[in-house]
């Protein structure tokens, strides 16, 4: 009988060992994939108990869960949790259907629990692993996108500065020409052409210049509701015509911030354009400003028809544009996002398709250092 006893225990050990075995072999193959591991996980557990045959098994990590095909019709059952850093991350349960030769009083063997503990702390150290390993990732592409920025920089600032000579000449030229008269009507219209595209193209010369860091700020007090007032001045009448309502909503005392007035109207005639755009048939602009703990809020919205999930993740990324070629550089929202990070600021938006953007900007009361 004793001998007996102990090839039983004997048994069960090499059992237990196997499971493991198994699931350390598992994870090896399985890499990441934590849905694999944990399903082949299922039937490894159900060997190891007493009673394999009527065995279940369920597996939950977060909000999925792996469970063996009768597990609902188990009667007797333990489970023990998943834990990582002392937060909780998941159980692992297994059970038997109803058998006769299973104890009802003691179902489970002290083994068995103690194994159920080992497979959860193995589980831990798995989903350690790829939490790792996802994280690993996630600062690579981070990386990855900081060298691109960094390469971009540098060869904007070099074709800003090449470009930025010529260009001067041009428009300085085409000027004086103009001032000086006795043209003929065709000539005087083309060259005001050139002035004006003249013009278009210093401007994009001066997003590539700031968004290479090459200009410096001028930190002054600034006013945001004078600001917004100044730029509507000229936008109002410019979109009369365009079925387009702007509406004010500005807080009556709000503070000063210390910040550049000409980066400050850039990023609100970039946001207000944007809006413009994105209401070819008109609609709404709703600007507002307010004051939240010690932060002054600039909030931009719309009624167009809103960006989708995808789109939405890449409007900060320089030289992304969803207009037609011609009509936009990709530039006015990386450089919104470079001039309100400069200010120690933060931009946030949401959008969703028909519904819609509102851009919400908040920069600090405190003076910029």
């Amino acid at each position: 009988m004793a001998r007996n006893d102990i090839n039983f225990k004997l048994q069960e050990r090499v059992k237990e060992l196997k499971c493991l075995y198994e699931l350390s072999r598992i994870a090896l193959q399985s890499g990441n994939d934590l849905a694999g591991i944990s399903t082949k996980t299922l039937s490894i557990l159900k060997a190891a108990l007493q009673h394999p045959q009527v065995a279940e098994a369920k597996i939950t990590i977060g909000n999925q869960e792996y469970k063996t095909s009768k597990f609902k019709l188990s009667l007797h059952s333990i489970k023990t949790p998943i834990k990582l850093d002392g937060k909780l991350k998941g159980q692992i349960e297994v059970g038997y259907r109803n058998h006769r030769n299973i104890n009802a009083k003691r179902p489970f063997l002290a083994e068995e629990k103690s194994l159920l503990k080992a497979v959860a702390r193995g589980f831990s150290l798995i989903i350690k692993r790829i939490s790792i390993e996802e994280e690993r990732k996630k600062l690579e592409v981070q990386l990855q996108h900081v060298e691109r920025l960094a390469l971009i920089g540098e060869l904007t600032a070099g074709i800003a500065h090449e470009l930025n000579e010529p260009l001067g000449r041009i428009l300085g030229f085409s000027q004086l020409i103009k001032k000086a008269g006795a043209l003929k009507p065709q000539q005087d219209e083309d060259l005001e052409r050139i002035i004006k595209a003249s013009l278009y193209t210093r401007e994009i010369i001066k997003k590539l210049m700031f968004f290479s860091r090459q200009m410096p700020q001028q930190i002054t007090t600034v006013d945001l509701n004078e600001v917004i007032s100044n730029i509507l001045y000229f936008i109002d009448a410019r979109y009369q015509g365009n079925k387009i309502t702007i509406t004010q909503k500005l807080h009556k005392n709000l503070p000063a911030i210390q910040a550049d007035a000409v980066q400050m109207t850039q990023v609100l005639v970039n946001l207000i354009t944007n809006a413009i755009h994105a209401m070819p048939k008109g609609g709404e602009i709703l600007i507002s400003t307010n004051v939240k703990s010690n932060s002054v809020l600039l909030v931009v919205k719309d009624t167009g028809h809103g960006m989708t999930p995808e789109i939405k993740k890449k409007i900060f990324e320089p030289f992304f544009t969803t207009k037609p070629v011609g009509h936009g550089t990709g530039l006015g929202l990386a450089v919104v996002q470079g001039i309100i990070t400069a200010h120690h600021g933060k931009i946030a938006v949401q959008s969703k398709v028909d519904s819609g953007t509102r851009f919400e900007v908040k920069l600090p009361l405190n003076t910029i250092s």
